[in-house]
């Protein structure tokens, strides 16, 4: 279900990529890129695409479709509390219904700091309301937005903004000047 037919035809990743203003001479990070869903898209778009990912096989799985795609993309193996990216050189990371997931947040959040350029922009997708998931069988669960935007807070970003989009919610940051 990360990247079938229907889900392509339901909520077609450039609905998503729209809201988030992606420039051509953009870095943009899809952490959490599973397949690519989001990622081969972005490639399109951006100046530079990378996925990151824990899981080997999504990884490979990515580089296949960006080949049959013809789009580059860079493709790394991280947890997040380690990613092989130079100090302030990333104009954007989305996370796109991977923030619960993500087991050490204070630690994959300074490492975005990190990595994220002064006027760099976190996008992170949450489910905040409905069921979760397809007929409320499968799928990320529903979470607290005020919980998951403290934590961003805590993390060193300033929310800037927030976007309805359909049961979920995407929350834009930008790395607090502290």
């Amino acid at each position: 279900m990360l990247d079938s037919p229907i889900r392509r035809f339901l909520q077609p990743p450039e609905r998503l990529i729209k809201q988030l203003s992606i420039d051509p001479k953009d870095v943009v990070v899809d952490f959490g890129c599973g397949p690519g869903f989001f990622l081969i898209p972005i490639a399109k778009l951006a100046g530079k695409a990378t996925g990151i990912d824990v899981s080997p096989s999504m990884l490979e799985r990515a580089s296949r479709k960006a080949k049959k795609k013809h789009v580059a993309v860079e493709l790394l193996k991280s947890d997040g509390t380690e990613m092989k990216l130079a100090d302030e050189s990333v104009d954007m990371i989305l996370l796109n219904h991977v923030f619960h997931e993500v087991e050490n947040k204070p630690k994959v959040l300074a490492e975005f700091r990190r990595i994220l350029k002064p006027s760099g922009r976190l996008a992170i997708v949450e489910r905040v309301h409905g069921t979760s998931g397809f007929w409320g069988i499968a799928g990320p669960p529903v979470i607290d937005e005020k919980e998951f935007t403290r934590e961003i807070e805590q993390g060193g970003f300033t929310l800037t903004r927030t976007i309805s989009y359909g049961n979920s919610s995407i929350a834009i940051s930008q790395k607090t000047v502290r």
